[in-house]
């Protein structure tokens, strides 16, 4: 009899740990649909429950897409886009206390509010002035989510965060964040 209790808890919490996940899913598909229609972007729905959907739009000529992926147990919210003009900087910057270092920053801006919320990985000083165009936006996202991370390695810039995105101020901020670095021109580099 106790094993039954025990089997039918399990089950009760199962069902409803599938259904919370399912209605994140829905509700993060919603936003992500009201957010493309009111910047008029394009929402592309997930062709099934593996997948991811997508807001994909232009912004100044350049393509960008958000989508949502899993890591490990964790669904982290993705803004990408590839550098359209000669080479973007190549970066690697985590907020701090988010992540465990291996090693120690590579680059501080100088900027006291980025430096004190940002661990620079990977960088040079050529890059520092690309990344110090990004600072605000970027700010803005410390300020409202955890787990960002930014990666570009000179043709591919993503930024991504912990969650399930709904708002349009975080969302816009990304965008204007990885604009900002894919479009610059890394002092040093030719031209494609």
């Amino acid at each position: 009899m106790i094993e039954l209790l025990v089997l039918g808890a399990t089950v009760a919490i199962a069902a409803w740990a599938a259904g919370a996940s399912a209605h994140r899913r829905v509700s993060a598909a919603r936003a992500l649909d009201r957010y493309a229609a009111a910047r008029g972007l394009v929402f592309k729905p997930a062709p099934d429950l593996r997948a991811s959907p997508q807001v994909r739009g232009t912004a100044d000529g350049i393509p960008f897409v958000f989508d949502l992926y899993k890591l490990g147990d964790e669904v982290r919210t993705r803004i990408m886009t590839e550098s359209p003009r000669g080479h973007a900087a190549t970066l690697q910057v985590g907020q701090r206390d988010a992540f465990v270092w291996q090693r120690p920053p590579v680059l501080a801006l100088g900027e006291d509010r980025f430096d004190r919320a940002y661990v620079v990985m990977l960088g040079s000083s050529e890059d520092a002035d690309v990344l110090r165009d990004a600072c605000d936006p970027l700010l803005v996202i410390h300020e409202r989510r955890a787990g960002v991370w930014l990666r570009s390695d000179t043709h591919r810039v993503s930024l991504s965060w912990r969650g399930l995105e709904s708002d349009p101020v975080v969302l816009d901020a990304a965008r204007d964040a990885l604009l900002t670095l894919a479009t610059r021109h890394r002092p040093g580099m030719p031209y494609r």
